[in-house]
């Protein structure tokens, strides 16, 4: 399979959507799934712009009902709204530039990759460091919201606490608030080519790019910023 994979490879670079499997001479080739499958999940990886390896099986045997003689190829028309443990993948067979017919295949899918594991408890509120996780192969179609390892996670903090050998997932973590209510912040307030810069007492705690409420602590008037950077603010006029 994976000798046949890296023959069409050079193939695939130019038609996402296209997999030919050669056949020697005139003879009637097979159709075999252990020469389409790994073809139709490069399409589909190309098409959906996967990281990880995407494997594929059929839920239920399948022959093709023609047997094509000389070159063929099995091109996916229709993919599914989005990759799934079970989809429908509608593709088509075609030999000699001749359309042999098109069926809906029941497909398993399974999408390895590497995600972060707990090595050691972690608690709510703290930085991530790389320190405290290890590399563990999950199938990201059956752990859906896995954090796929090397995403930046610089502006992000544990949302709770976590036990060693947790697989670590989206709904685990938030953004880092950068301003917290109650803090003291630094405000750049720009028009034009104006820029003042003055001090307020945040009212509301922030992530990077969100607004809050900012008090001017002489006037006591609220003003909206948006946050740019630890206890830092800025609003434009």
């Amino acid at each position: 399979m994976h000798f046949v994979s890296r023959l069409l490879r050079p193939l695939l670079a130019g038609a996402a959507f296209a997999a030919t499997v050669l056949a020697c001479g005139g003879a009637p080739a097979t159709v075999a799934p252990q020469d389409f499958l790994p073809q139709i999940g490069a399409q589909l990886a190309a098409h959906f712009a996967t990281t990880g390896e995407l494997q594929l099986e059929l839920l239920r045997a399948w022959k093709a009902p023609v047997t094509p003689t000389g070159d063929w190829e099995m091109v996916v028309v229709s993919p599914p709204p989005s990759l799934a443990n079970q989809m429908i993948v509608r593709v088509r067979l075609s030999a000699g530039g001749a359309n042999l017919g098109e069926w809906n295949l029941p497909l398993e899918g399974h999408l390895w990759g590497d995600a972060l594991v707990t090595r050691q408890p972690v608690a709510r509120g703290g930085s991530i460091e790389s320190s405290s996780f290890e590399l563990r192969r999950v199938d990201f179609l059956h752990e859906k919201d896995a954090i796929p390892a090397g995403t930046d996670l610089s502006g992000h903090a544990m949302a709770r606490g976590l036990p060693v050998g947790t697989v670590l997932s989206w709904r685990e973590v938030a953004p880092r608030m950068l301003v917290q209510r109650g803090s003291r912040v630094e405000v750049v307030a720009v028009s034009g080519a104006l820029t003042i810069t003055m001090k307020g007492l945040a009212m509301q705690s922030g992530a990077r790019g969100e607004t809050i409420v900012v008090r001017n602590p002489e006037s006591r008037r609220d003003f909206s910023a948006v946050v740019v950077g630890e206890n830092q603010a800025r609003i434009t006029f």
